[in-house]
C-alpha cells in the first residue's frame, strides 16, 4: 500500500491512466459513456471532433503510468504539502484538455485547484476529474469548480491571449502567478529534409486543427528547398476536407489574399505565405527563406518569447511529428509549474 501521500496521488492518477486506456477500447465497458462525453464536448465546441479528443485522452492514457509520474516528481524533493493553498487556475480551451496538465500539478502537489474552466472546454475535464475522485474519493475536497475570478484563493496560474495577459497582469499582480501568453511553434527543413520527416510534419502542423501553441504555424525553409515537395504533402490531408470550420477559414483567407492581390502557395488544406510572423491565421502557415542552419538559430533566439517549441532535424529540437506529444516535465512557455507550486 502507498505509505505517502505523493504515492497515493501518484497511484490514483495512474489508475485514471489505466481507465482511460480502457474507456478508449471500442468494446470497453465505459465506451458507451465515452461516446456520450464526446457528444456533450462537441455540442459544446465544435471544433473538437471524436478523433481529436480521442487523440488527446490517447496521449493521457499513454502519460498517466506509474513509470512516467514516478519519473517526472522524481526530479523534485519530496512533494510535502503540510499547508494546502488555494490555486487558481484560469484555463484555456483551444484544444482539447489543454489545462489538465495545470490541474494534474496542482493535485500532485497538494495543492487545492480552485478551476475556471474555458467555456469551451470543460465537459473532458469534468469527465476525468468525476473519475479521479471516484477513485480517490478523498480528493474531492482538492478540487472546486467556479466561474468567476473573485472566488477566494491565494495563488493562480492563468492562460490566455495576449490580451487577456495583460489584464491577468493587472488583475493579479498582488498574487504570486503565472500568466502564459500567446506562443507558435515552427519548424526548420533542411534543403534535403527527409520525405518522411515532411509526412510527420503534417501532424505538427493541423493536429487539433492548428489550434495549439505547440503546432507549427511557421516554417524555416533552408534555401534550395522545393516548396512543391510540402504543397504535394499537404495535398494529401483530405480528412481536413470534411471539416467545414477550418475550410471555411481555408477558403475566407484565399479569398482574402486574391482580393488583396497577394502571392500564397496553394496546397488545398492550406494556404503558404511568405512572412516573418511566426503567428498565421488558420488554415494558413507562415514561411521565410534562410541561408542555413545558423541563420534559422539566429531567429529562432531572436524570437524565442514567442516561440513554444523547434522542430527539426537537429537533436536539440523536437522531431518531427512529436509537437503534441510532451512529456509530463515538458513545461508550457519553459515555467516549472511543479517548481512553482512546491514553493508556494
Amino acid at each position: 500500500m502507498p505509505n505517502s501521500p505523493i504515492q497515493q496521488r501518484i497511484q490514483s492518477i495512474s489508475q485514471l491512466g489505466a481507465f482511460l486506456t480502457d474507456a478508449l477500447r471500442p468494446t470497453g465497458p465505459a465506451a458507451l459513456e465515452l461516446t456520450m462525453i464526446l457528444d456533450q464536448a462537441m455540442a459544446q465546441n465544435r471544433w473538437f471532433t471524436h478523433e481529436s479528443m480521442r487523440q488527446a485522452l490517447s496521449y493521457w492514457a499513454d502519460q498517466l503510468n506509474p513509470q512516467s509520474l514516478g519519473e517526472w516528481v522524481g526530479r523534485y524533493d519530496e512533494l510535502k504539502i503540510t499547508c494546502p493553498k488555494r490555486v487558481l487556475l484560469i484555463l484555456a480551451g483551444n484544444i482539447p484538455l489543454v489545462g489538465f496538465h495545470d490541474v494534474l500539478c496542482t493535485y500532485l502537489s497538494g495543492h487545492i485547484s480552485v478551476i475556471k474552466a474555458s467555456q469551451k472546454d470543460s465537459v473532458l475535464l469534468r469527465y476525468l476529474l468525476h473519475q479521479l475522485t471516484d477513485i480517490a474519493p478523498q480528493s474531492k475536497s482538492l478540487f472546486d469548480w467556479t466561474t468567476n475570478t473573485t472566488t477566494d484563493f491565494e495563488f493562480v496560474i492563468a492562460t490566455g491571449s495576449t490580451n487577456s495577459s495583460r489584464y491577468f497582469d493587472y488583475y493579479f499582480k498582488k498574487y504570486p502567478h503565472i500568466i502564459r501568453r500567446n506562443r507558435n511553434s515552427l519548424a526548420y527543413l533542411e534543403q534535403s529534409e527527409r520525405q518522411e520527416h515532411l509526412e510527420l510534419l503534417c501532424n505538427d502542423v493541423f493536429d487539433y486543427f492548428g489550434l495549439g501553441c505547440r503546432n507549427v504555424s511557421h516554417l524555416l525553409l533552408q534555401k534550395g528547398f522545393d516548396l512543391n515537395r510540402l504543397i504535394e504533402i499537404l495535398n494529401r490531408c483530405t480528412e481536413l476536407l470534411t471539416h467545414n470550420k477550418y475550410m471555411n477559414n481555408v477558403d475566407y483567407h484565399r479569398s482574402v489574399f486574391i482580393m488583396n492581390g497577394q502571392n500564397f502557395k496553394d496546397a488545398g488544406t492550406a494556404l503558404l505565405v511568405e512572412s516573418q510572423l511566426i503567428s498565421s491565421p488558420i488554415g494558413v502557415i507562415h514561411y521565410q527563406w534562410v541561408d542555413d542552419e545558423q541563420e534559422a538559430a539566429a531567429y529562432i533566439r531572436a524570437q524565442q518569447n514567442a516561440i513554444q517549441c523547434v522542430v527539426s532535424s537537429s537533436d536539440r529540437h523536437l522531431k518531427f511529428g512529436d509537437t503534441q506529444k510532451p512529456r509530463l516535465g515538458d513545461y508550457a512557455d519553459q515555467i516549472d509549474t511543479l517548481d512553482f507550486l512546491l514553493a508556494l
